[in-house]
């Protein structure tokens, strides 16, 4: 439903306050033109209910920039918005190109360190490619569905190469009038003649002023494991935050999250002491993505939240193969992941979140 300061309007009815739907929300698409992130191009959004964010076709789908009521939600690297002809494959080289924000997706046939499948004859780098992968077919629809005035983007990437499968992830990201939140619809398709396998992982990057050391995360979860000796020192704390710290060592934790009645599992940053409350929860399918990763950065300057839901555990690829949690995609077959992503204000809201605080399902 159309929204006028907090109130329902029905369409026929905004029509006597605006001249253009723009005036309250609406999408806009460009091209940038400066320094190493000229020619990438932009999907600008705004709701008319305080959230804002930017899709790039040209860099996965994914969202750099994402805001509340001028307040930053995610967090920025040094390195910015690069094109992809700058991409470096191999090894860690995918941190020079790493813009952080809001989603940064890793895949789609590998994510995790850099790994040498003597199986496939492959070797991959750190998170795989599709973040630098460019959109085809991109639609930017605007559109009235009954009394909602819906705001849109699609487009198809496509990871191939000569003599390997080849796959191909549809994406639409969607909102609406005052909205505070937004939906991620993806499809992935193995186009080929042969299995492959299909990792996918969602990297989402919270930052300040939402996360500090006011901040806690909220998820309900079967386990929470450390994945190295340095995650295990302050284990018990994983759901907690500090001030930045020079030379801070990142701490990434492993869990199977619990899904609710119905089959959804959720994690939230809360930040109690932010305006009068502010979070940002993370919904998806448990069946589509049974696992996530947690990376906790409380670095100078990178101080950031990683809440990552994929689909198969953050382990080495060797390690993923012997346990047979490699996922693999049948020839024509098709995998539809949804997540949504939604803005919490006031600290009833805030309260109301966090009454799960680190419970354990």
């Amino acid at each position: 439903m159309a929204e006028r300061s907090g109130n329902s309007v029905k369409r026929g009815k905004l029509r006597d306050w605006v001249g253009n739907i723009s005036q309250v929300a609406g999408a806009k698409r460009y091209v940038l033109d400066e320094g190493p992130a000229r020619g990438v191009g932009g999907v600008d959004f705004w709701t008319g209910s305080g959230l804002t964010f930017t899709v790039l076709p040209d860099r996965g789908m994914d969202i750099p920039y994402a805001s509340w009521k001028g307040r930053s939600l995610c967090w920025h690297s040094p390195a910015g918005i690069l094109t992809a002809e700058r991409f470096e494959p191999e090894g860690m080289g995918w941190l020079r190109t790493f813009f952080g924000g809001l989603l940064t997706t890793c895949g789609p046939r590998h994510f995790g360190a850099p790994a040498e499948d003597e199986a496939e004859g492959v070797s991959y780098g750190l998170h795989g490619r599709l973040n630098v992968l460019s959109a085809t077919d991109v639609a930017v629809r605007r559109q009235w569905q009954g009394d909602d005035y819906v705001l849109s983007v699609s487009g198809r990437l496509t990871d191939a190469c000569v003599f390997k499968p080849t796959l191909t992830l549809q994406r639409t990201i969607s909102t609406r009038l005052g909205s505070n939140s937004f939906e991620i619809h993806d499809v992935a398709t193995n186009a080929g003649s042969v299995p492959t396998p299909f990792m996918i992982l969602y990297h989402i990057n919270i930052g300040y002023p939402l996360l500090s050391a006011d901040s806690r995360l909220v998820i309900k979860t079967d386990s929470v494991e450390p994945r190295d000796e340095e995650a295990a020192k302050g284990a018990e704390k994983w759901a907690e935050f500090e001030e930045p710290k020079a030379a801070y060592k990142e701490k990434c934790y492993l869990m199977e999250p619990a899904a609710d009645a119905d089959g959804k599992c959720t994690a939230t940053i809360v930040n109690p002491k932010l305006d009068d409350g502010l979070g940002l929860s993370v919904t998806w399918d448990k069946a589509a993505l049974g696992y996530m990763t947690e990376w906790k950065m409380m670095g100078q300057p990178e101080y950031v939240l990683g809440i990552e839901p994929c689909n198969t555990p953050i382990l080495p690829r060797d390690e993923l193969r012997r346990r047979n949690l490699l996922p693999v995609l049948e020839p024509g077959a098709s995998r539809e992941i949804r997540l949504t992503l939604k803005v919490h204000e006031g600290i009833k809201a805030i309260n109301a979140l966090s009454e799960g605080l680190c419970e354990k399902a």
